[in-house]
């Protein structure tokens, strides 16, 4: 149940940007990338991919062992 709640939510958030923001400089960059998807080479395609995936993980390696904390916290009963 909660993975299909995360896959709709995941969606409305690219849903909704591409239908109401027509301006490319007010998209958000997954939109922005899946519009230029059709004219871009795949190099430069997967270098954006790559880029807009840098500050997730730059943020959750600096919060890891917070993460892991909350993780294994939720886990334990008692």
């Amino acid at each position: 149940m909660v993975s299909i709640l995360s896959v709709v939510a995941a969606w409305k958030d690219f849903l909704w940007p591409l239908l109401v923001l027509p301006d490319p400089a007010r998209q958000p960059l997954s939109v922005f990338l899946q519009r230029v998807s059709q004219d871009t080479p795949l190099n430069s395609l997967v270098a954006g991919l790559v880029m807009a995936s840098l500050p997730l993980i730059a943020l959750f390696l600096v919060f890891q062992r917070q993460i892991i904390a909350g993780l294994g916290a939720g886990g334990l009963k008692g």
